[in-house]
């Protein structure tokens, strides 16, 4: 374990590096920097796993030491260990992905805890690379395309107007895409939750509500920041946050939970399954999108649609379907998997099933010579 001290003042360098019991916590090298420039250079040349800087340095501060370290070394820990209790600072903090923010003057205890939690947070990561032997692949660097790029202050901007489901929607969909083209990794994941709590930082700030009222002791900011092992790990955390964010919302304006009306949910569900066309989305993630009980949210999309799921989804695939026949020479296979089925035989039964004819001949008969 390799911790790096950062701070421009060179006693409290050398006396948190003296003080701290470092062989207790089984820490077996401890580097010190006296600026970002230099810190810059140690991560360079040395495997670090934790970093402890102050905010407040010439030249360049911590915050944007850590920003730059997020880039360029997002599996190392950062901690804020400052004298500043200005709460912009702890925010801005917390919104870059910080570990853990300590205000000085604070005990050695207080600080060596802090570390011991965030060296067990780095074993359960490591525990979990080595069992999934997949460390290389799931670390390594990819490129991606610039509008992929997950964007924590647009997501900010969608929360404070209400648009849940078009935050939840587009992670789903990056994680998605990164997945189709090979660029799924932990970094990426990494920067996905970063984004996200950035997004929340910016909603609760907007809405006047504690960022930390998001978090329980059962699931932690650290918790979150952890999140980066699975899709489903990553999706899990978003879910419960923004479940507790709607309900703090709703409680700050004044309003009922249920003011996030049952019309709506449905309407962000129809959106959904429309910006989806090219997969088969469930009952039960399709109610799980918009917070419902799956038996509940059956009954509630057929009073407000007038079809049960399964045969809503059935026929605006059909009808997208049809209109890719009509207005596009696109192969017919091609037009199945566009709409989501895999087996060209089954797409040719439902098509028939509901249009009445086969694909080939709805073409024929709907196609302008």
């Amino acid at each position: 374990m390799i911790v790096l001290i950062v701070d421009d003042q060179e006693k409290i360098l050398e006396a948190t590096r003296k003080l701290v019991d470092w062989e207790r916590l089984h820490v077996d090298e401890v580097y010190t920097a006296d600026s970002a420039a230099a810190a810059k250079q140690i991560l360079a040349q040395y495997p670090v796993d934790i970093m402890l800087t102050d905010i407040e340095m010439p030249e360049e501060d911590g915050l944007s030491l850590q920003k730059w370290l997020i880039k360029n070394y997002p599996l190392v820990y950062c901690i804020f260990l400052t004298s500043h209790a200005d709460f912009s600072y702890a925010k801005e903090a917390i919104r870059g992905g910080a570990f853990d923010y300590i205000l000085q003057p604070a005990s050695i205890s207080e600080i060596e805890d802090t570390i011991e939690r965030c060296i067990e947070k780095l074993e359960q990561r490591s525990d979990i690379i080595r069992k999934t032997n997949r460390y290389d692949k799931m670390t390594e660097k990819a490129e991606y395309p610039e509008e992929r790029k997950p964007d924590g202050a647009r997501w900010g901007k969608w929360l404070i107007r209400g648009d849940y489901a078009l935050v939840r929607n587009q992670i789903v969909n990056l994680l998605r895409l990164a997945e189709q083209d090979g660029y799924l990794t932990i970094s990426y994941r990494q920067h996905m939750i970063h984004a996200f709590l950035e997004s929340c930082s910016v909603a609760c700030y907007e809405k006047k509500i504690e960022l930390q009222k998001l978090f329980t002791e059962d699931f932690t900011y650290e918790d979150m920041l952890s999140c980066y092992h699975t899709d489903k790990e990553l999706q899990d955390g978003m879910e419960r946050l923004l479940y507790i964010f709607t309900k703090e919302v709703s409680e700050s304006e004044g309003r009922e939970e249920g003011s996030y009306t049952v019309q709506e949910r449905i309407r962000e569900v129809v959106r959904y399954l429309e910006e989806n066309m090219d997969r088969m989305v469930s009952r039960r993630e399709a109610a799980k999108f918009v917070f419902l009980n799956e038996d509940y949210f059956s009954r509630m999309f057929r009073k407000e649609t007038g079809m049960g799921f399964k045969e809503y989804q059935l026929k605006i695939k059909m009808d997208y379907a049809g209109k890719l026949l009509s207005n596009t020479t696109m192969p017919v296979t091609l037009i199945a998997s566009k709409a989501g089925y895999e087996n060209f035989t089954n797409f040719s039964q439902m098509f028939r099933k509901v249009m009445g004819v086969t694909p080939t001949e709805y073409r024929k008969i709907n196609t302008k010579p």
